[in-house]
């Protein structure tokens, strides 16, 4: 502060040509101005630098309220995007074994139907070949499928055998349900709000 003191009374040293009309001149309202924020800054400086406690648990409190407030919201906004997600995924996964099963001009691809999770599989001789297990995030089930023994099989046209069918994925926090729908003669994997 006192360098500031310094730097304005040696800008202003010279002859004092502006003036108010009320007999303070210029320079001299500059320095009581500095003089008078020298004195603010030591006085926020001798200030105590803690929260009273009133502070802290006002605070608190507010973000107390804050996180009552949203946790649901939150808890269900998780969920719909696990639900949207593993229903977008299974039916990629079956597009995928349908492209394979074109690929290779093979009937022996399939997928296995858990609750919690599927398994892809190549049913090879002499031993079947896994190609992957996807588990379903927490809380997501498979419901109900309409294939039987829970199994979807392809035929070498990559549409499903010996007929189409549905999937459905249920998340019990929100109580929605997605369904996969393979359609019969096309092929045609789609994921649908609405019970086919």
């Amino acid at each position: 502060m006192l360098w500031c003191q310094s730097a304005a009374t040696e800008f202003f040293a010279g002859p004092d040509v502006f003036s108010n009309g009320s007999g303070l001149s210029f320079r001299s309202c500059i320095m009581i101005g500095l003089k008078g924020m020298e004195q603010m800054v030591k006085k926020s400086l001798n200030k105590s630098k803690a929260f009273t406690l009133i502070e802290l648990t006002v605070v608190l409190l507010i973000i107390g309220l804050m996180t009552v407030t949203t946790a649901p919201l939150t808890i269900k906004g998780i969920a719909r995007f696990n639900l949207v997600s593993s229903s977008n995924l299974l039916a990629a996964d079956i597009r995928e074994l349908q492209q394979l099963a074109i690929c290779d001009c093979s009937s022996q691809y399939l997928i296995c139907f858990f609750t919690d999770h599927y398994q892809m599989t190549k049913s090879a001789y002499p031993s079947p070949k896994r190609l992957g297990t996807r588990s379903l995030p927490a809380g997501i089930r498979v419901e109900h499928t309409n294939f039987p023994g829970d199994v979807l099989r392809f035929s070498a046209k990559g549409t499903p055998s010996p007929q189409g069918g549905t999937v459905t994925l249920y998340d019990p926090v929100t109580g929605k349900r997605k369904y996969v729908i393979i359609a019969s003669i096309t092929g045609r994997v789609r994921v649908s709000d609405q019970k086919p």
